[in-house]
This record gives C-alpha cells, sequence and structure tokens, in this order.
C-alpha cells in the first residue's frame, strides 16, 4: 500500500561552493493524517529511578541508558542506568564554565568510542566527553566548537572527527566540517523550504530573509551510528529531512500537516524573526535514525501541554526512502526517544508529574 502522495519534484542542484565537489539534490514526499497506518498501541513500563528530576533527553549507550537533565538542574546532569537490571548506576556532569564543566546539554552522543559519551552546550559552543565507567562528574576531554563562517544551531557527529550543523545566518542550510574548521561540504537551501508554498497573511517569499526562514524551520539534528544518514525534524513546522552524507542529497518529508504555522514577522538586533501565533504548537520533538529506518517523535499540541495526558505523543517509523512503516501510540506524555532495534524497545524519559525512564516494546 502507497501511503504518500505523489512524489512531486526531482531536481539537481550544482554546488556552488568549491569546497564541495559533488553535486547535491533534493526530493519531496508528502503525507497526510489520512495516509498513516492505523497506530499501533503501546504501554509504557516506567522505572523508579528517583535521581532523574527534569529530564530532557536519552541515549542508549551498550548495555545503558545515559539519561540527560534539563538546565534547571545544577549538577548530576547525566544519569546512568544499567538497562539489563534496571539500576541507577552513577551521575556525571558538573555545573559551571570551568574545565571539565558544563552550563546546559541539548544532546548527548555515540561516536564509537568504548564506554564514552559526547555531549554538547550551546551556550559555551562546547562538546564534552565523558567515561561512563568513571565515578568523575567532569567530562574527560571537551573541544571547542569549531570557528566558522556560519553560525551553527543544531550539531551532530558524524564520525569521531567530523560534525554536521544548520546554520542560521544564511540561506546555506547544512554545514559538514571536520573539529578543526576545514570546510568537507555546503549543502541545501533554507528556500527551498518555502519555495511555492502559501505563506500565513499573504506575506511572500521575498519578503523573509534568511535568518527568519531558518529559525522558522529549525529542528532536531540526528546521525545514525554508521555516520551514513543524518535526519533533521521540524520543531514547529511538519517537516523532516533525510540527508545522505555519501553525496548530499536531501530527501524532504512533508506532514503529516502541510500548512506553514501563522506568524508574523517579528525583528530582534536588526535581524527578522518569526513570532509565531500563541496557539502555535510544537510539531517534532525527537528523532532516532536507526539502521534501517528511523522514527520520529510527534506531538502536535502547545508546548504548555507537554505533560498533559491528553492526545498523547505518537512515533513514526519511515524507511529511509521515505515510505511510512509504523504508526505507534504511546501512553505516557514523552519528550526524547532512543531505539533498541534488536530488542524492538522504544525508550523515553516522561514529562508527568512525575517524570522517569520509560520503555516501550513494539
Amino acid at each position: 500500500m502507497n501511503f504518500f502522495k505523489s512524489l512531486l519534484s526531482l531536481f539537481l542542484l550544482s554546488s556552488s561552493f568549491a569546497c564541495s565537489s559533488n553535486e547535491d539534490f533534493r526530493t519531496d514526499v508528502y503525507f497526510t493524517e489520512e495516509d498513516l497506518p492505523n497506530p499501533i498501541q503501546l504501554q509504557g513500563k516506567k522505572y523508579n529511578i528517583p535521581e532523574i528530576i527534569n529530564p530532557r533527553g536519552l541515549m542508549l549507550k551498550d548495555q545503558y541508558a545515559v539519561v540527560f537533565e534539563r538546565k534547571s538542574i545544577e549538577s548530576n546532569k547525566i544519569h546512568v542506568i544499567d538497562l539489563k537490571t534496571g539500576k541507577y548506576l552513577r551521575s556525571k556532569g558538573k555545573d559551571g564554565m570551568g574545565p571539565g564543566e558544563v552550563t546546559v546539554i541539548t544532546q548527548i552522543e555515540d561516536v564509537g568510542e568504548e564506554g564514552m559519551v559526547w555531549t554538547y552546550d550551546p551556550e559555551m559552543r562546547i562538546f564534552s566527553k565523558f567515561d561512563l565507567s568513571d565515578s568523575s562528574l567532569l567530562a574527560v576531554d571537551q573541544i571547542k566548537s569549531p570557528e566558522t563562517s556560519y553560525f551553527l544551531t543544531s550539531t551532530t557527529w558524524t564520525g569521531t572527527k567530523s560534525i554536521l550543523g544548520n546554520s542560521v545566518d544564511g540561506w546555506t542550510k547544512y554545514l559538514h566540517l571536520n573539529i578543526d574548521g576545514d570546510t568537507l561540504a555546503l549543502f541545501g537551501s533554507w528556500q527551498d523550504m518555502i519555495a511555492n508554498r502559501e505563506l500565513p497573511r499573504g506575506i511572500k517569499p521575498d519578503e523573509l530573509d534568511a535568518n527568519f526562514v531558518s529559525s522558522l524551520f529549525q529542528g532536531v539534528l540526528k546521525t545514525s551510528k554508521d555516520g551514513k544518514k543524518a535526519v533533521m525534524a521540524g520543531i514547529s513546522i511538519d517537516y523532516i529531512d533525510v540527508v545522505d552524507l555519501n553525496d548530499n542529497s536531501i530527501l524532504t518529508i512533508y506532514g503529516p500537516s502541510q500548512e506553514i504555522q501563522d506568524f508574523r514577522i517579528g525583528h530582534w538586533d536588526g535581524f527578522q524573526v518569526p513570532d509565531l501565533a500563541s496557539n502555535s504548537t510544537e510539531r517534532y520533538l525527537d528523532v532516532y535514525p536507526g539502521e534501517k529506518s528511523f522514527f520520529a517523535l510527534f506531538f502536535g499540541k502547545p508546548y504548555r501541554e507537554l505533560g498533559s495526558p491528553e492526545s498523547l505523543n505518537r512515533v513514526f517509523e519511515f524507511d529511509y526512502n521515505g515510505n511510512i512503516l509504523n504508526q505507534y501510540q504511546l501512553d505516557y506524555p514523552v519528550y526524547g526517544i532512543a531505539v533498541d532495534e534488536e530488542n524492538k524497545a522504544i525508550y523515553s524519559v516522561t514529562v508527568d508529574r512525575e517524570p522517569n525512564l520509560v520503555r516501550f516494546d513494539y
């Protein structure tokens, strides 16, 4: 069964940058709620780990779940849980701006180093490496985000020596570079996101600058373990970019809503900024790029209803060609996700009155 509307366009874009020798191309796919398969109801098994206070997200590493806290938690920002026993092992992450310290964590990733994970602190623009086996709160290594002429927001490791990031101060969407700051590739355009689309309030695409469009379409960006695919899902707009890092091609999936949320053009410090309506909703909250498919956590409600027990989160599973494989209905309000594909389990952190780790077998 084909759940998608027709494949609308396929075209080649010649790279305009000498540093990227490959051509990058883009494909669009559209789907609606009617195209989704019937939801599979999942029942969560919630853990009882009192050390988890106000979780933002998590990752899986070997036999561990690694949960990270929001900025409001001053120290013990990372918790290591043994998934085999369900027991809390230790915490990591000391709050501060000194050596080995972090102020906020927005992402935690595995780049293939035994027993090690990397976090990103966007306030200090520092990547920090933590050893999951030792008792120290401090990072064992830290790397400053590479200096570039682009301002990067979301970033993700694509290997032990390279990262992929979003740019918000120009029309270029993706910047692939090594940790020394050398550019490997520049590709994608934020202009593609508004081309031939109806904008709110009769606004025309040429009225919007690059800073505005890139800010409106910001999302969660993660890379698969093998470093071959990256997936970004929009927080304010329904879209998912599937990036093939071998040839810089971008498959963009729009849905389940095709509309761009209502906004006004605001201004801050000389730049256009999106001013979303008071009834705006959060769309995709997290993604997990797996081996042969990826999972996207969909919310679709105002942020103030994040912990509401009504109309709970769903997880959409796609293959890397953009075909919808499954729709999972969760029974807890959650924020981040990570998937154990071998044992067919989705792990998440709840945002109810008693936040904790939860497992959904699928």
